[in-house]
Order: C-alpha cells, then structure tokens, then sequence
C-alpha cells in the first residue's frame, strides 16, 4: 500500500496492507487484540533492514569511467580560450589538451597515493584518495576464486583523480607482475568490488544485483553465484538478481527462479517457479537446454509425448524430445548407451517397467574396489545389460584398467538417466487409463499387448496390424488422458529428471 504524507503520495514509502481476499489472500487468523512481535493492529510491520544495492554494469574503474564517459579536456580548453578572447585576456596555457594528458598527469599522483600506501597525499590542499589498503586475506582469496586467478595481492584505492569523485583502483599483483585497472578487464574490477561490498555487509542485508553477469565468462559466473549462496547462508543475506545468464541460474532450485514476461494486454507476468532451461526458452532462446527421451517403441514414443503434455509449464513440455530407437531394450542397454555416454546433453531412457531388475541401480561409488571383478555381474543383474565397452584393443580383449573405469561410469550414467514407465508395458498403462484392466490385474506384458491388439481388431471389425493397435492404443490414451493414474506417474518422473539436471549445454 502506497503511503500518503500531506495529502501527496509519497513515492519513497511503502507499507504492507491488510490481508484481503479480493487481492487473492488468506484473512488471517491470528487472534485478535493480542500482541504479536512484527504485527500492528490488523497488518504487518514493513521490513526494515541494511539494503546494498550493486549495478554491474556500473561497477566501473576509475580509469574506465574517466576514459569511456569523462568529459573531454578539449572542449574544455576551447571554452577557457573562448571566454578568455571575450574578456580581452591573454589566453592561458594548459596542459591537460586531452584525456591522455589527463591519465598521465594524473596517474603520477595515483603514484604517489600508492607509495605512501594511506590517504595521506595531497593535492591542491585536498586529500587525494578516501581508502588505501591492502585486500584482507579472506577477500584475496574470494576473488581469485571466482576469477580463477592467483592473485598475491591487491590494493583497493578510493580517490578523487581522473575528473571523478569517489572513482576505484585497484592494484593487482600476480607471479607474472603488477598491473592496474587500466590493463584489468573489467570483470576483475566488478567481482572485486562486488567482494569487498558482500563480505562487509551486516548480517541479515538485503542484496540487490542489476546483472551480474557482465563481463564476466561462464565458470566465472557460476563461481560468483556458489560465492553468493554461501555468504548468503553464513551471514543471513537475502539475495534478489536481475540476470539475462543462463549460467547464473542453473544451480538454483525452481522455486528460486521468477520468470518475467510479457502478457498479450501488454501488462507484465511472473511465473513464481520454473527450471532454468523454461526460464530462457520462455525469452526466446531455443539454443540448447532440450532433453532427449528415448523410448523402444511407438506405443512408448506416444505414451511418453501424452505424459509431456501434461506438463503445466508450457515452456517446460518444450523442453523434452521424445525418440524412438529400433531394436528395443537390448540395443539401447548394450549399444545405444556406451556412445550416449560419450555425448554432451541430457538424455532420458525410458524403457517398460517389465525390463527393471531392481527399484534403484546401485551407487558405483558405493562399490569397492576390491569388487571391480564383478562389476559386468552388477550390471547384468541391475540392469540386465551387457554394454560393449568403447576402449582400446589389445590382449585378453582389452585394458583392464580402462574396462573397469568404463564399468563404473556405465552404472553411474544408467543410475542417472534410465527410468522406467509405471507399467510392464506402455499397452497396459493404455489399457489401464481406458478402464479395460482391473486395479489388481497383474499379467505378463504380452497378455496386455493381445488385449490391445484384440480390442482394435473389434474396433476396425478386422484383424489389426501392430500399427493398427498402437493407433488404437493413441486414440484411448487421448480420451483418458486426464485420468490416467500411471500417466500422471510418467509425468512426475520427466518433471524429477528435468530437476535433476542443470546447466544449459
């Protein structure tokens, strides 16, 4: 609720309203004419705590602002010139004709400030800078983390030089030399500032960034945002972000995520909670970031694509491409996987729930070593596979060593990214969601495919081919979509795995 002061708005001042169900609120329940810490009469107190707010894009050297937006000495020197002729006096020599005249005049009294290593230098009987200090270990060590670099040391300088007011240098050493924020991108300068700002706020601050992405690359990105999360944590920081990155956000949870966008009245939305990958295809971006699903047969292919359809988050059901791989079960465990394996990207096996062994394949990393010999048995007997292993030739069939790296990261890739319909077969889960299966019926997967293929041959008044039955089993599943217990199921199960993963490819 907008506050009046004097009978005007006042733009600077906001209050909590009370609850109100016109506005979508619950009426609170509290009792009434009681006092409770945080609450005046029938609302909330406003929030109030330290806000630091950090614009990247402003977040400049002093050197950087001077060079890029300062005022030109030229021009300056035109206007002392003119207004000396208009005056009829003798034009006065200057010095400074340019901004490089400007940076070396001044960057010999930067000189002079990062001699004497404090704020005692003057110039023009004023104190030229405001801070000269040396990063403290804890801050050192921060910034070379998110810059992956090795920085020995670093002098932070507020000064008044380069036409500026409050500007920031920053003296960088590394074990190749000394540079300043003239030969510093200007990503080093932002995190750095952005370091020394985050580390020295008060405990329960309230952090606002304006994109804090820029000029920064992508491991860089996501070393400042693991920086943040755990600042974050230890000193009680509530952290808000304006990003276009992916990179910044593919490490955070959903919930985390608001999706602005942009409604056909022309008023603005917010999606409260989404995965990172909707987020950006939302704005547009179809690079990257799909998640292939592939199944063992056109049933499967069709049943999948209805539990897609499912999926609340339209941006999200965007996300998934759904491929069928002749040869069934067999030829995606033992061929199909090991090459997956070697590919970037995210894919999803869903096989029939009659191909499971165990309800979770084992942890490889649970596995000792002492058990390598029998690591092909865990695989046949958890996943009923014999994979071909992509290594090198050579006596006895191969590198021992590299057959067992190879055992352990086909467990874990499996553990990963194979799942299994709710059913032995996608027929049945058709059958089920038609109401032609009893809740209790639990047949071998061929009683339920003959069921199907009869009950198309009695729609078509002929006896179906095997397309003929999947085309059936596709116009049931459409008519029970909304029913359908076990696809409701698969759908979770896509949604688990579009979680699971982050990071866009």
């Amino acid at each position: 609720m907008r506050k009046f002061r004097n009978g005007r708005a006042d733009p600077n001042y906001w209050e909590p309203t009370k609850e109100a169900p016109g506005d979508g609120m619950q009426p609170s329940m509290l009792p009434v004419n009681k006092a409770i810490e945080g609450r005046s009469s029938d609302r909330w107190n406003p929030v109030s705590r330290k806000v630091l707010y950090i614009n990247f894009r402003k977040e400049l050297s002093a050197f950087d602002k001077y060079f890029y937006f300062g005022k030109d000495p030229a021009v300056e020197a035109v206007r002392k010139a003119k207004a000396a002729k208009k005056a009829g006096k003798l034009v006065p020599g200057q010095r400074i004709l340019s901004k490089k005249d400007r940076v070396r005049h001044d960057a010999g009294l930067l000189a002079r400030v990062i001699q004497k290593g404090d704020t005692s230098e003057m110039s023009h009987n004023r104190k030229i800078a405001t801070e000269n200090r040396l990063l403290t270990a804890s801050e050192l060590k921060v910034v070379s983390f998110v810059l992956g670099q090795e920085y020995s040391e670093a002098r932070w300088i507020r000064h008044r030089l380069f036409q500026g007011d409050g500007g920031l240098s920053i003296l960088f050493k590394t074990k190749h030399g000394l540079y300043s924020e003239a030969f510093a991108g200007s990503g080093e300068v932002a995190v750095t500032s952005c370091v020394v700002q985050v580390l020295a706020a008060p405990k329960g601050t309230l952090l606002l960034l304006d994109e804090p992405e820029v000029s920064l690359h992508p491991g860089a990105q996501e070393r400042l945002l693991a920086f943040l999360a755990v600042t974050a944590k230890r000193n009680q920081l509530q952290v808000v972000f304006s990003t276009h990155s992916p990179h910044m956000i593919g490490a955070l949870p959903d919930d985390a995520i608001k999706s602005f966008f942009r409604m056909p009245n022309g008023a603005f939305g917010v999606i409260q909670s989404t995965h990172p990958y909707a987020a950006f295809r939302r704005l547009g971006d179809a690079r990257g970031g799909k998640v292939q699903v592939i199944v063992e047969d056109r049933l499967a292919k069709a049943v999948v694509q209805q539990a897609i359809s499912l999926i609340e988050d339209e941006a999200a059901r965007e996300l998934f491409s759904v491929e069928l791989v002749q040869g069934g079960a067999a030829s995606i465990l033992n061929a199909r996987i090991p090459v997956l394996m070697e590919r970037q990207g995210h894919v999803l096996i869903l096989l029939d729930g009659d191909q499971q062994k165990v309800p979770e394949i084992q942890d490889p990393d649970e596995i000792p070593q002492s058990k390598n010999a029998t690591l092909a048995d865990v695989i046949f007997s958890q996943i009923g596979a014999k994979p071909i292993p992509l290594i090198d030739g050579g006596a006895g069939g191969g590198d021992k060593v590299q057959k067992v790296t190879f055992w352990r990261r086909y467990i874990k890739w499996a553990r990963q990214n194979l799942k299994f319909i709710p059913t032995k077969c996608p027929e049945e889960l058709v059958l089920r969601a038609a109401g032609k299966v009893k809740g209790d019926d639990n047949q071998e997967s061929q009683v339920y495919k003959d069921l199907l293929h009869l009950a198309a041959s009695e729609n078509l008044n002929a006896t179906a081919t095997s397309e003929d039955a999947d085309r059936f089993g596709q116009f049931l599943l459409g008519q029970h979509r909304e029913t359908s217990k076990e696809l409701v199921q698969l759908r979770g199960i896509l949604e688990d795995f579009l979680r699971s993963i982050k990071g866009l490819d």
